[in-house]
């Protein structure tokens, strides 16, 4: 999805946890001003993080470890990570104390970073809700994205999930039809989008906005191949010469391997394609992750998704 006056996405697809969800900026750390408007249908696919909690005993501190499934990425493991900040946000919301305890947390990350993925959103929104459990506060859903909202604006909807109208900052909701069961297929190239950056790009360069409207009436049809008709993504003509040209060569491997439609993923660099033939999504992954072992195809990973129904809580 995403901006009213700022920036638009269209896509059924948004997804917290693999696939096509526009990150904010406040995922990288950066506070923008004016505040946003967001209107944006989303739509999220299964591929969750794997998290542990657990209370030991200990001197009252988070611990955090991770493991990334991609060894060529890192990721910071302190209190710039965002699972750290939902926790420490639930603790004062709730105003709980680890006295004589550590809460010792472990993320093995899977979702690819820097990709329009929404996977940092998707461990927040995966912490509050393990948090919500181990301290058995039994917080409603709304409660929790009261939380998580102020730590990334797209996390109340991976604690929702569902096919969604989003709309302010993306933590207003009306529900909107179904998405109709599919294959999704996403891939990874080989080089990263950094959110901030590609939001900075909509304060100076000029874009049109994504018709919204266009997608809810292909939702509404039913008809997979109006919704892939519809998709639409402005980050894609904020995007530079040379990530466009790699983008688009991408875009051509989704394409030419059987997508009824293919679109870049929030802002980028990930990339899915929608699949009215389950078979057809199989055998695109499999022929683009042969390429890709043999280094035919500059990417950095394949998955195979299908949309779910619920979120994170």
């Amino acid at each position: 999805g995403f901006r009213a006056d700022i920036h638009d996405i269209v896509s059924p697809s948004s997804a917290c946890n693999t696939t096509s969800i526009a990150s904010r900026s406040s995922l990288t750390n950066a506070s923008p001003s004016p505040p946003f408007s967001l209107p944006t249908a989303y739509r999220r696919f299964i591929s969750l993080p794997a998290l542990t909690l657990s209370l030991q005993e200990g001197s009252g501190q988070i611990r955090m470890t991770c493991s990334l499934e991609n060894k060529n990425s890192s990721l910071a493991c302190d209190d710039s990570n965002i699972v750290i900040r939902c926790a420490k946000a639930f603790l004062n919301a709730n105003n709980l104390s680890l006295s004589g305890q550590d809460l010792v947390i472990h993320l093995i990350k899977r979702i690819p970073m820097m990709a329009g993925l929404g996977g940092g959103s998707a461990d927040g929104a995966a912490v509050l809700s393990a948090l919500n459990r181990l301290f058995e506060t039994h917080l409603s859903c709304e409660q929790l994205e009261q939380i998580g909202v102020k730590i990334g604006a797209d996390i109340p909807f991976c604690l929702r999930g569902g096919t969604l109208r989003a709309r302010g900052i993306g933590e207003l909701f009306s529900p909107l039809p179904a998405m109709p069961d599919c294959s999704i297929v996403i891939i990874k190239p080989d080089f990263g989008i950094s959110t901030k950056n590609a939001f900075s790009r909509c304060d100076s360069a000029p874009y049109r906005h994504a018709d919204i409207e266009k997608m809810i009436a292909a939702l509404s049809s039913g008809n997979l191949l109006s919704i892939a008709g519809a998709l639409e993504n402005v980050f894609e003509v904020l995007c530079s010469e040379e990530e466009s040209a790699a983008l688009s060569k991408a875009r051509s491997l989704l394409l030419e391997n059987g997508a009824d439609g293919a679109l870049l993923s929030g802002s980028g660099s990930a990339l899915f394609g929608i699949f009215s033939d389950s078979s057809r999504a199989k055998l695109c992954c499999q022929t683009l992750l042969s390429e890709m072992e043999k280094g035919n195809a500059p990417l950095e990973g394949v998955f195979l998704c299908h949309p779910v129904s619920s979120g994170a809580f």
